[in-house]
């Protein structure tokens, strides 16, 4: 009696020297609910030349349920990356492709609900919730108010919650622009250039991935860099997109109503200390400075 073949789904996830995430992030992805119509493949490449995350994909390759492969890209960036992601989903064969970061964790049931909204919707990629959390295991028994019902039309998607065909990059022959490799943005604009192309998109609000948010990144000091070297992310975005003349208008009439807000947003701070209101200010200043910086050609490589 022949064996069934079924399609291939790659999970794919890319690091870069956080060991002790990507472990947590495996960890959770081996416990995700098995498709009883697809063959599940991990897929990590290393953003690091010495090859540091090959220890932790071996530690889990011994007890895991999936095909667990490594690679390691030596060229740097996140564009550089997923790229080698991509190519390595294609050599493994594989139908769909989802992309999951390695400061992240899935829902048990995140892959079955990717894979299941594809077939019922007939759609080329599907995206779903990141929720930000101090936690390292799943809340799955936590009601998660999703910001859209499945079936919405997103705007723009991430790669940090995503799953889609192969036809993707197979036909359309798409891929990550390197130009993006150390500001971000890369997923925004590769998503966006395969729906020009004609491939749909949808959202699928069952499928959770949550974001684990460590120390370091929760002061004001990081929430201000945060904002800041995203909006320069979007005026570079925008110009790449649509025209650079068209953005001093455009960015020049967000940034003022930014700095309105944040400075009426400081001023009920001193007078309520209403913690929120501070942290809406130091957002609105920081989108502020970033989409002046970025008018002006002033880039920070956040992620180099």
């Amino acid at each position: 009696m022949n064996t069934p073949i079924y399609p291939i789904v790659a999970i794919c996830v890319a690091t870069y020297k956080r060991p002790e995430l990507l472990i947590n992030c495996l960890n959770a992805i081996m416990q995700l609910d098995r498709s009883d119509k697809h063959e599940t493949i991990v897929i990590v490449v290393d953003n690091d030349k010495n090859g540091t995350a090959r220890r932790v994909v071996e530690q889990i390759k011994d007890t895991s349920k999936y095909n667990l492969f490594y690679a390691v890209e030596k060229s740097r960036g996140l564009a550089s990356a997923r790229n080698r992601l991509i190519k390595e989903a294609i050599k493994h064969k594989a139908e769909f492709i989802g992309f999951i970061d390695d400061d992240e964790f899935p829902h048990p049931k995140w892959l079955t609900s990717h894979l299941a909204t594809i077939q019922e919707y007939n759609i080329d990629i599907v995206t779903g919730p990141v929720i930000s959390t101090f936690e390292t295991k799943p809340m799955n028994n936590i009601k998660i108010k999703a910001k859209h019902p499945t079936g919405y039309i997103p705007r723009n998607i991430a790669a940090n919650n995503v799953m889609f065909k192969k036809d993707l990059v197979a036909k359309s022959e798409i891929i990550f622009n390197t130009d993006f490799n150390f500001i971000g943005g890369e997923d925004f604009d590769f998503f966006d250039r395969a729906t020009k192309k004609g491939f749909s998109k949808i959202w699928n609000a069952d499928a959770i991935v949550y974001e684990t948010i460590p120390e370091e990144r929760r002061t004001k000091k990081y929430l201000f860099f945060r904002h800041f070297t995203g909006a320069i992310n979007n005026v570079v975005y925008y110009k790449a997109k649509k025209n650079v003349l068209l953005a001093w208008p455009h960015f020049l009439i967000k940034a003022s109503g930014k700095f309105l807000g944040a400075f009426i947003d400081l001023i009920l701070f001193i007078f309520t200390f209403d913690k929120y209101k501070l942290e809406k200010s130091i957002v609105k200043f920081a989108s502020t400075f970033g989409y002046l910086c970025g008018l002006l050609n002033i880039i920070v490589e956040r992620y180099r």
